[in-house]
Protein backbone atom coordinates (compact mmCIF):
# COMPACT_ATOMS: atom_id res chain seq x y z
CA UNK A 1 0.00 0.00 0.00
CA UNK A 2 1.30 3.53 -0.79
CA UNK A 3 -0.20 7.20 -0.10
CA UNK A 4 0.20 10.26 0.04
CA UNK A 5 -0.69 12.64 3.10
CA UNK A 6 -0.91 16.65 2.88
CA UNK A 7 -2.46 19.36 4.35
CA UNK A 8 -2.71 22.92 5.13
CA UNK A 9 -2.42 23.83 1.30
CA UNK A 10 -3.79 27.62 2.04
CA UNK A 11 -4.71 28.01 -1.77
CA UNK A 12 -4.85 32.01 -2.16
CA UNK A 13 -3.21 32.93 0.66
CA UNK A 14 -2.86 36.47 0.14
CA UNK A 15 0.96 36.77 1.39
CA UNK A 16 -0.06 40.59 2.32
CA UNK A 17 3.65 40.86 3.70
CA UNK A 18 5.46 40.88 0.39
CA UNK A 19 2.41 42.08 -1.74
CA UNK A 20 2.37 45.42 0.60
CA UNK A 21 6.02 45.71 0.17
CA UNK A 22 6.87 48.59 -1.71
CA UNK A 23 10.38 47.86 -2.33
CA UNK A 24 9.69 44.00 -3.47
CA UNK A 25 9.28 43.64 -7.26
CA UNK A 26 5.73 42.92 -8.08
CA UNK A 27 6.70 39.71 -10.21
CA UNK A 28 7.82 38.59 -6.95
CA UNK A 29 4.76 38.62 -5.23
CA UNK A 30 2.92 37.02 -8.18
CA UNK A 31 5.61 34.08 -7.83
CA UNK A 32 5.51 33.66 -4.43
CA UNK A 33 0.88 33.99 -4.85
CA UNK A 34 1.48 30.84 -6.81
CA UNK A 35 3.66 28.71 -5.15
CA UNK A 36 0.86 26.71 -3.53
CA UNK A 37 -0.95 25.81 -6.51
CA UNK A 38 2.72 25.00 -8.21
CA UNK A 39 3.73 22.86 -4.73
CA UNK A 40 0.12 20.99 -5.17
CA UNK A 41 0.28 20.34 -8.67
CA UNK A 42 3.55 18.83 -8.03
CA UNK A 43 1.86 16.94 -5.67
CA UNK A 44 -1.04 15.85 -7.68
CA UNK A 45 2.18 14.80 -10.48
CA UNK A 46 3.53 12.59 -7.84
CA UNK A 47 1.07 10.98 -7.07
CA UNK A 48 0.15 9.85 -10.72
CA UNK A 49 3.62 8.72 -11.45
CA UNK A 50 4.22 7.41 -8.39
CA UNK A 51 0.50 5.21 -8.76
CA UNK A 52 -0.25 5.68 -5.14
CA UNK A 53 -3.25 4.29 -4.10
CA UNK A 54 -5.40 6.98 -2.96
CA UNK A 55 -4.64 10.67 -1.05
CA UNK A 56 -5.43 12.34 1.87
CA UNK A 57 -5.74 15.88 2.33
CA UNK A 58 -6.31 17.07 5.66
CA UNK A 59 -8.33 20.92 6.19
CA UNK A 60 -7.55 23.99 4.73
CA UNK A 61 -7.14 23.60 1.50
CA UNK A 62 -8.27 26.87 1.06
CA UNK A 63 -6.94 30.08 3.16
CA UNK A 64 -10.42 31.58 3.47
CA UNK A 65 -14.22 30.33 3.48
CA UNK A 66 -14.65 31.80 0.70
CA UNK A 67 -12.02 31.76 -1.56
CA UNK A 68 -11.83 32.73 -5.41
CA UNK A 69 -12.65 30.90 -8.31
CA UNK A 70 -9.86 31.12 -9.84
CA UNK A 71 -8.58 28.55 -6.65
CA UNK A 72 -11.81 26.85 -7.32
CA UNK A 73 -11.15 25.84 -10.65
CA UNK A 74 -7.73 25.04 -10.04
CA UNK A 75 -8.38 22.34 -7.32
CA UNK A 76 -11.00 20.18 -9.42
CA UNK A 77 -8.71 20.61 -12.46
CA UNK A 78 -5.87 18.86 -10.18
CA UNK A 79 -8.81 16.30 -8.41
CA UNK A 80 -9.91 15.42 -12.15
CA UNK A 81 -5.74 14.59 -13.12
CA UNK A 82 -6.18 11.82 -10.18
CA UNK A 83 -9.65 11.01 -11.32
CA UNK A 84 -8.47 10.26 -14.72
CA UNK A 85 -5.99 7.71 -12.86
CA UNK A 86 -8.41 6.37 -10.46
CA UNK A 87 -6.88 7.41 -7.61
CA UNK A 88 -8.99 8.37 -5.03
CA UNK A 89 -9.10 11.22 -3.20
CA UNK A 90 -10.30 11.66 0.69
CA UNK A 91 -10.61 15.06 1.92
CA UNK A 92 -11.54 17.42 4.79
CA UNK A 93 -11.87 21.14 5.84
CA UNK A 94 -9.88 22.56 8.17
CA UNK A 95 -10.70 25.94 10.67
CA UNK A 96 -9.59 28.16 7.10
CA UNK A 97 -11.80 27.40 5.36
CA UNK A 98 -14.92 25.60 7.40
CA UNK A 99 -18.11 24.96 5.61
CA UNK A 100 -20.88 26.15 7.36
CA UNK A 101 -23.73 24.49 6.86
CA UNK A 102 -21.77 21.21 6.79
CA UNK A 103 -21.59 20.17 3.47
CA UNK A 104 -19.20 21.99 0.32
CA UNK A 105 -20.79 24.07 -2.18
CA UNK A 106 -17.90 22.35 -5.12
CA UNK A 107 -18.84 19.24 -6.87
CA UNK A 108 -16.27 17.36 -6.72
CA UNK A 109 -15.24 14.58 -9.47
CA UNK A 110 -16.64 10.89 -8.35
CA UNK A 111 -13.00 10.17 -7.06
CA UNK A 112 -13.30 12.46 -4.28
CA UNK A 113 -14.70 12.11 -1.14
CA UNK A 114 -15.26 14.41 1.53
CA UNK A 115 -16.18 14.28 5.46
CA UNK A 116 -19.05 15.66 6.94
CA UNK A 117 -18.87 17.85 10.32
CA UNK A 118 -19.71 14.50 12.54
CA UNK A 119 -17.16 12.00 12.47
CA UNK A 120 -17.36 9.43 9.99
CA UNK A 121 -15.91 6.29 8.73
CA UNK A 122 -14.95 5.87 4.64
CA UNK A 123 -14.01 2.43 3.67
CA UNK A 124 -11.97 2.03 0.17
CA UNK A 125 -10.73 -1.54 -1.24
CA UNK A 126 -7.43 -1.61 -2.53
CA UNK A 127 -6.44 -3.54 -6.43
CA UNK A 128 -4.84 -5.71 -5.06
CA UNK A 129 -7.66 -6.57 -2.51
CA UNK A 130 -6.30 -4.87 0.51
CA UNK A 131 -9.04 -2.96 2.84
CA UNK A 132 -8.39 0.79 4.39
CA UNK A 133 -11.08 2.63 7.04
CA UNK A 134 -10.36 6.32 7.18
CA UNK A 135 -12.10 7.94 9.53
CA UNK A 136 -12.75 12.00 10.01
CA UNK A 137 -14.56 14.87 10.09
CA UNK A 138 -14.91 18.62 8.33
CA UNK A 139 -15.01 21.91 10.26
CA UNK A 140 -18.31 23.40 9.68
CA UNK A 141 -17.19 26.73 12.02
CA UNK A 142 -13.85 27.96 12.26
CA UNK A 143 -12.94 26.95 16.17
CA UNK A 144 -14.07 23.52 17.33
CA UNK A 145 -13.90 23.36 21.15
CA UNK A 146 -14.95 19.33 21.18
CA UNK A 147 -12.74 16.71 21.51
CA UNK A 148 -13.90 15.22 18.64
CA UNK A 149 -11.48 12.69 18.99
CA UNK A 150 -13.91 10.96 21.61
CA UNK A 151 -16.42 10.17 18.45
CA UNK A 152 -13.73 8.05 16.68
CA UNK A 153 -14.57 4.66 16.51
CA UNK A 154 -11.97 2.25 18.32
CA UNK A 155 -10.00 -0.40 16.73
CA UNK A 156 -9.78 -1.73 13.62
CA UNK A 157 -12.31 -1.58 10.80
CA UNK A 158 -10.25 -2.66 8.35
CA UNK A 159 -6.70 -4.51 7.06
CA UNK A 160 -5.62 -0.98 7.30
CA UNK A 161 -7.41 1.50 9.52
CA UNK A 162 -6.40 5.74 9.26
CA UNK A 163 -7.03 8.90 11.39
CA UNK A 164 -7.65 12.01 9.53
CA UNK A 165 -7.76 14.93 12.34
CA UNK A 166 -7.32 18.37 11.62
CA UNK A 167 -6.60 19.88 15.02
CA UNK A 168 -3.80 20.71 17.75
CA UNK A 169 -2.09 18.89 20.68
CA UNK A 170 -4.40 20.23 23.81
CA UNK A 171 -1.53 23.38 25.00
CA UNK A 172 -1.94 25.46 28.06
CA UNK A 173 -5.45 26.62 28.40
CA UNK A 174 -6.34 26.63 24.75
CA UNK A 175 -8.40 24.56 23.12
CA UNK A 176 -9.92 25.52 19.88
CA UNK A 177 -8.93 23.62 16.99
CA UNK A 178 -10.42 20.57 17.77
CA UNK A 179 -7.91 19.92 20.85
CA UNK A 180 -6.90 16.01 21.28
CA UNK A 181 -3.64 14.51 23.12
CA UNK A 182 -1.37 11.95 21.79
CA UNK A 183 -2.25 8.92 24.16
CA UNK A 184 -5.97 9.83 23.11
CA UNK A 185 -4.86 8.63 19.56
CA UNK A 186 -2.76 5.67 20.60
CA UNK A 187 -5.68 4.62 22.61
CA UNK A 188 -8.09 4.54 19.52
CA UNK A 189 -5.95 1.09 18.12
CA UNK A 190 -5.56 3.10 14.76
CA UNK A 191 -2.11 2.41 11.72
CA UNK A 192 -1.90 5.83 11.42
CA UNK A 193 -2.57 9.44 11.84
CA UNK A 194 -3.47 11.68 9.18
CA UNK A 195 -3.06 15.17 11.08
CA UNK A 196 -3.46 18.66 9.95
CA UNK A 197 -3.10 22.53 11.34
CA UNK A 198 0.10 22.93 12.68
CA UNK A 199 2.61 24.31 9.75
CA UNK A 200 5.66 22.30 11.11
CA UNK A 201 6.39 18.83 9.87
CA UNK A 202 6.65 16.87 13.06
CA UNK A 203 5.81 13.30 14.09
CA UNK A 204 4.12 13.27 17.11
CA UNK A 205 4.52 9.26 17.92
CA UNK A 206 5.77 6.32 15.44
CA UNK A 207 3.98 3.77 16.22
CA UNK A 208 1.32 4.14 15.05
CA UNK A 209 3.17 7.05 13.13
CA UNK A 210 1.32 9.92 14.34
CA UNK A 211 2.35 13.15 11.54
CA UNK A 212 1.95 16.42 10.57
CA UNK A 213 2.93 16.68 7.06
CA UNK A 214 3.47 20.59 7.39
CA UNK A 215 1.56 23.35 4.96
CA UNK A 216 2.83 23.03 0.62
CA UNK A 217 4.42 26.19 0.85
CA UNK A 218 5.65 28.56 3.84
CA UNK A 219 3.84 31.85 4.62
CA UNK A 220 6.02 33.42 6.64
CA UNK A 221 9.72 33.54 8.50
CA UNK A 222 7.74 31.39 11.07
CA UNK A 223 7.46 28.09 8.49
CA UNK A 224 11.22 28.16 7.33
CA UNK A 225 12.52 25.48 5.32
CA UNK A 226 11.45 23.30 2.78
CA UNK A 227 8.03 22.02 2.35
CA UNK A 228 5.71 19.78 0.86
CA UNK A 229 3.98 16.21 1.50
CA UNK A 230 4.53 12.78 3.47
CA UNK A 231 4.62 9.57 1.23
CA UNK A 232 4.04 6.86 3.46
CA UNK A 233 3.96 2.98 2.54
CA UNK A 234 4.18 -0.59 4.00
CA UNK A 235 7.38 -2.24 4.40
CA UNK A 236 9.06 -5.43 4.30
CA UNK A 237 6.68 -6.87 7.20
CA UNK A 238 3.56 -5.44 4.85
CA UNK A 239 1.71 -3.75 7.61
CA UNK A 240 4.17 -1.02 9.46
CA UNK A 241 3.95 1.97 7.50
CA UNK A 242 6.78 3.89 6.65
CA UNK A 243 7.18 7.95 6.02
CA UNK A 244 8.90 9.76 3.17
CA UNK A 245 8.99 13.36 3.40
CA UNK A 246 8.90 14.86 -0.26
CA UNK A 247 9.75 18.54 -0.79
CA UNK A 248 7.44 20.23 -3.69
CA UNK A 249 7.55 24.02 -2.18
CA UNK A 250 9.00 26.34 -4.94
CA UNK A 251 9.72 29.14 -2.78
CA UNK A 252 11.84 29.21 0.74
CA UNK A 253 11.68 30.86 3.44
CA UNK A 254 14.62 31.27 5.42
CA UNK A 255 17.12 32.84 7.86
CA UNK A 256 20.74 34.03 6.78
CA UNK A 257 23.04 35.78 9.26
CA UNK A 258 26.62 37.01 9.44
CA UNK A 259 29.00 38.22 11.52
CA UNK A 260 29.52 41.85 11.28
CA UNK A 261 32.35 43.32 13.29
CA UNK A 262 32.62 47.04 15.13
CA UNK A 263 34.90 47.76 12.16
CA UNK A 264 32.82 47.22 9.41
CA UNK A 265 30.86 50.24 7.64
CA UNK A 266 27.25 49.96 6.44
CA UNK A 267 28.54 49.70 2.34
CA UNK A 268 30.82 46.76 3.25
CA UNK A 269 28.24 44.99 5.30
CA UNK A 270 25.83 45.47 2.37
CA UNK A 271 28.84 43.82 0.13
CA UNK A 272 29.13 41.13 2.45
CA UNK A 273 25.56 40.05 2.36
CA UNK A 274 25.56 40.26 -1.26
CA UNK A 275 28.46 38.26 -1.32
CA UNK A 276 27.23 35.41 0.98
CA UNK A 277 23.80 35.19 -1.01
CA UNK A 278 25.97 34.71 -4.32
CA UNK A 279 28.02 31.76 -2.31
CA UNK A 280 24.96 30.27 -1.17
CA UNK A 281 23.76 29.52 -5.19
CA UNK A 282 20.48 28.77 -4.26
CA UNK A 283 18.17 26.53 -6.31
CA UNK A 284 14.83 28.07 -5.56
CA UNK A 285 13.84 31.19 -4.66
CA UNK A 286 14.67 32.11 -1.03
CA UNK A 287 13.13 34.49 1.03
CA UNK A 288 15.42 35.75 4.12
CA UNK A 289 15.27 37.34 6.83
CA UNK A 290 19.18 38.59 7.83
CA UNK A 291 20.37 38.40 11.32
CA UNK A 292 23.44 40.64 11.70
CA UNK A 293 25.50 39.01 14.70
CA UNK A 294 27.24 41.17 16.18
CA UNK A 295 30.88 40.55 17.83
CA UNK A 296 31.19 41.24 21.46
CA UNK A 297 32.74 44.79 20.62
CA UNK A 298 29.24 45.75 18.73
CA UNK A 299 28.76 47.04 15.55
CA UNK A 300 29.31 50.43 14.21
CA UNK A 301 26.80 53.22 15.19
CA UNK A 302 26.03 53.95 11.74
CA UNK A 303 25.15 49.86 11.36
CA UNK A 304 22.90 50.01 13.76
CA UNK A 305 21.52 52.77 13.39
CA UNK A 306 20.66 52.34 9.55
CA UNK A 307 19.60 48.62 10.53
CA UNK A 308 17.14 50.33 12.93
CA UNK A 309 15.77 52.77 10.65
CA UNK A 310 15.29 50.62 7.42
CA UNK A 311 17.51 52.51 5.66
CA UNK A 312 20.08 49.00 5.36
CA UNK A 313 17.72 46.77 4.48
CA UNK A 314 16.50 49.53 1.53
CA UNK A 315 20.30 49.51 0.66
CA UNK A 316 20.40 46.02 0.06
CA UNK A 317 16.96 45.35 -1.55
CA UNK A 318 18.10 48.16 -4.10
CA UNK A 319 21.22 46.06 -4.99
CA UNK A 320 19.35 42.92 -5.18
CA UNK A 321 15.96 44.41 -6.88
CA UNK A 322 17.80 43.73 -10.74
CA UNK A 323 19.41 40.31 -10.07
CA UNK A 324 16.73 38.68 -7.51
CA UNK A 325 15.61 35.75 -9.76
CA UNK A 326 19.14 35.07 -10.92
CA UNK A 327 20.14 34.38 -7.08
CA UNK A 328 17.10 32.75 -6.40
CA UNK A 329 17.14 35.33 -3.04
CA UNK A 330 14.94 38.16 -1.57
CA UNK A 331 15.62 40.02 1.26
CA UNK A 332 12.82 41.16 3.00
CA UNK A 333 13.77 42.00 6.60
CA UNK A 334 16.92 42.75 8.73
CA UNK A 335 17.96 42.32 12.50
CA UNK A 336 20.92 43.32 14.06
CA UNK A 337 21.48 40.36 17.24
CA UNK A 338 23.56 41.90 19.94
CA UNK A 339 26.05 38.99 21.21
CA UNK A 340 25.25 40.02 24.53
CA UNK A 341 21.62 40.80 26.66
CA UNK A 342 21.07 44.70 27.85
CA UNK A 343 22.20 45.53 31.36
CA UNK A 344 19.61 47.22 33.44
CA UNK A 345 20.82 48.82 37.04
CA UNK A 346 21.07 46.33 39.91
CA UNK A 347 17.84 46.10 41.42
CA UNK A 348 15.85 46.36 37.87
CA UNK A 349 18.56 43.74 36.53
CA UNK A 350 17.34 41.29 39.82
CA UNK A 351 14.05 41.62 39.04
CA UNK A 352 14.46 41.53 35.11
CA UNK A 353 16.08 38.07 35.84
CA UNK A 354 13.24 36.83 37.96
CA UNK A 355 10.42 37.14 36.03
CA UNK A 356 11.45 36.55 32.59
CA UNK A 357 10.81 32.72 32.77
CA UNK A 358 7.87 33.41 34.17
CA UNK A 359 6.42 35.49 31.69
CA UNK A 360 8.03 34.36 28.87
CA UNK A 361 6.80 30.43 28.49
CA UNK A 362 4.58 29.17 26.48
CA UNK A 363 1.43 28.57 29.34
CA UNK A 364 1.47 32.52 30.57
CA UNK A 365 1.57 33.55 26.99
CA UNK A 366 -1.09 31.27 26.27
CA UNK A 367 -3.26 32.77 28.70
CA UNK A 368 -2.18 36.45 28.40
CA UNK A 369 -3.12 35.58 24.34
CA UNK A 370 -5.95 33.38 24.63
CA UNK A 371 -8.51 36.02 23.06
CA UNK A 372 -6.11 36.27 20.00
CA UNK A 373 -6.03 33.14 19.32
CA UNK A 374 -9.04 33.14 17.40
CA UNK A 375 -6.52 34.35 14.41
CA UNK A 376 -5.15 31.22 13.46
CA UNK A 377 -1.63 33.68 12.20
CA UNK A 378 -1.33 34.13 15.55
CA UNK A 379 -2.04 31.07 17.31
CA UNK A 380 0.84 29.77 14.63
CA UNK A 381 3.28 32.57 15.50
CA UNK A 382 2.82 31.67 19.46
CA UNK A 383 3.54 28.38 19.25
CA UNK A 384 6.89 29.09 17.90
CA UNK A 385 9.36 28.70 20.83
CA UNK A 386 11.77 31.24 18.63
CA UNK A 387 8.68 33.82 18.68
CA UNK A 388 8.84 33.78 22.72
CA UNK A 389 12.73 34.18 22.56
CA UNK A 390 12.32 37.09 20.23
CA UNK A 391 8.99 38.65 21.91
CA UNK A 392 11.76 38.78 25.35
CA UNK A 393 13.99 40.54 23.23
CA UNK A 394 12.33 43.13 22.45
CA UNK A 395 10.77 43.65 25.86
CA UNK A 396 14.36 43.61 27.08
CA UNK A 397 15.31 46.35 24.59
CA UNK A 398 11.63 48.77 25.56
CA UNK A 399 12.24 48.23 29.17
CA UNK A 400 15.91 49.12 28.62
CA UNK A 401 15.07 52.07 26.89
CA UNK A 402 12.43 52.52 29.05
CA UNK A 403 14.80 52.98 32.10
CA UNK A 404 17.35 55.16 30.88
CA UNK A 405 14.49 57.65 29.78
CA UNK A 406 13.42 57.72 33.14
CA UNK A 407 17.70 58.16 34.37
CA UNK A 408 17.66 60.74 32.45
CA UNK A 409 14.59 62.63 33.59
CA UNK A 410 15.56 61.85 37.16
CA UNK A 411 18.89 63.45 36.27
CA UNK A 412 17.17 66.91 34.81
Amino acid sequence: MKFIHTADLHLDTPFTGIRDDEAAPTALWKTLHDAPYVSFERIVTDAIQASVDFVLIVGDVFDSKNPSAAAHSFLLEQLQRLNEQQIPVFLSFGNHDFQPNGKAQLHFPKNVQVFGPQVETKHLTLKDGTTVAINGFSYDQQAIAADMVRDYPTGSQADFTIGMLHGAVKSGTDSRYAPFTVPELEEKGYDYWALGHIHKRQQLDANPPINYPGDIQGRHKNEPGEKGYLLVTTNADEHALTTEFIATAPVVYAPLEITVTQAMSVTEVVEQLVSTIQQSDFSKLHLLNVILNATTAGVNAAVAVNAQNGILLGQLQQVLRSQYDQLNAWVYELTVNETESLQFADLDEAFWQHTQAEVFNESHVNELAKKLFQHDFIYQALGNPSELTELRRHSETFLQGKTNQEDFTDED
